[in-house]
């Protein structure tokens, strides 16, 4: 899939002062354009000089950053949803806004919970155009820690070319099903009122068919139905976790409902779950901590990011009830992604006073 067969759709755009959408569009898709050409002279050209070595990294790691936030907007523009584009499903790509904070963003100054600091510090003798090293330092409470990342430019550029494909024949077979009606909707109502796999698996099924996706897709309508898949299988001992998985089972549910009935430009019900127990009780520990406690929810979600674990501890030591404490507790221990995004994304869904 390439940027030439969306042009048309581009080119055909109702671009209206009273509507951001086409404006939108186009601004995106002249950027991605203009990061293609960035990337072709990052490869075509031999540098040996340090200054111009560093001149071309800064440029690719911020221009791969403008480029992603630009194929989150092509797709809002072009279809008024970002369902097309789920980038933080590739790790590589995932990892690329840390690094880009860490060495063209804010190499100077990061700031940490409770008032840590972190520097970071290209490592002078391992400087090219195939990679860089560098360190953070990380001051916190009088100890500093030192992080040391290798970062090589090859796989970063495979797997943005590579999303980019797919993200664009995610939006053009949007675009060229823009009239597609189907009983998924429906089907989907049922799923959440049921949570049953084998529905979930042929509903699945029929929206890959219906709207000609490829196996490899990153639509976010596979992203959340795995989620809702793993959701399912998910049980544990305590109550008041399985009462929370039920709860989030039925909140992804509602969501892969929500999308069908968007891509179909449809209104249906509004699906309403009852809040379980325990994330009332996080909600009210939330209320009461509000000041502090809010700013550490941020990356409660992202097993990956250098805050998560941090951010958690502080939560922990906030001295909440039990019920909720056991539900950090989990967090702090669990090793799959999916399982901490979701109970994360719940916990984030906390919405401040004012």
């Amino acid at each position: 899939m390439s940027l030439n067969q969306l042009k048309k759709h581009i080119d055909q755009l109702n671009l209206d002062k009273n509507d951001s959408h086409g404006y939108r569009a186009m601004s995106s898709f002249e950027m991605i354009k203009n990061v293609d050409l960035m990337i072709k002279r990052y490869l075509d050209q031999t540098q040996t000089d340090k200054g111009a070595v560093l001149l071309d990294v800064f440029g690719l790691m911020q221009g791969l950053f403008v480029a992603i936030d630009a194929l989150y907007d092509l797709a809002i523009g072009l279809t008024q949803y970002k369902y097309h584009i789920n980038i933080n499903q590739n790790p590589v790509l995932h990892e690329l806004k840390y690094i880009r904070n860490d060495v063209v963003g804010h190499p100077t100054h990061r700031t940490y919970h409770e008032g840590g600091m972190g520097f970071s510090i290209l490592k002078p003798d391992q400087i090219s155009k195939e990679k860089i090293v560098y360190q953070t330092y990380i001051y916190q409470k009088n100890h500093m820690e030192i992080k040391e990342k290798e970062v090589v430019f090859k796989p970063l550029l495979i797997n943005y070319q590579s999303e980019k494909e797919k993200i664009l024949d995610n939006i053009y077979q949007y675009l060229i099903h823009s009239e597609t009606k189907t009983n998924l909707p429906e089907q989907l109502f049922n799923l959440y009122e049921t949570l049953n796999l084998e529905m979930l698996n042929d509903i699945e099924a029929e929206f890959k068919k219906t709207y000609e996706l490829s196996n490899d897709s990153n639509h976010r309508f596979f992203w959340r139905a795995s989620l809702l898949r793993t959701l399912i299988g998910w049980h544990e001992k305590d109550d008041d976790l399985n009462q929370l998985i039920t709860y989030m089972s039925k909140v992804q549910a509602s969501k892969l409902y929500d999308m069908a009935l968007d891509m179909e430009h449809r209104k249906g019900k509004d699906l309403y779950t009852e809040i379980p127990t325990v994330l009332s009780k996080f909600y009210k520990f939330m209320r009461k901590n509000e000041r502090d406690a809010l700013k550490l929810l941020s990356y409660i979600h992202d097993k990956d990011h250098p805050l998560h674990q941090g951010d958690l501890l502080a939560l922990m030591m906030m001295n909440p009830p039990k019920d909720v404490y056991k539900i950090f507790m989990y967090l702090r221990n669990e090793t799959s992604e999916e399982k901490i995004y979701l109970i994360g994304s719940a916990l984030r869904a906390y919405r401040p006073k004012n």
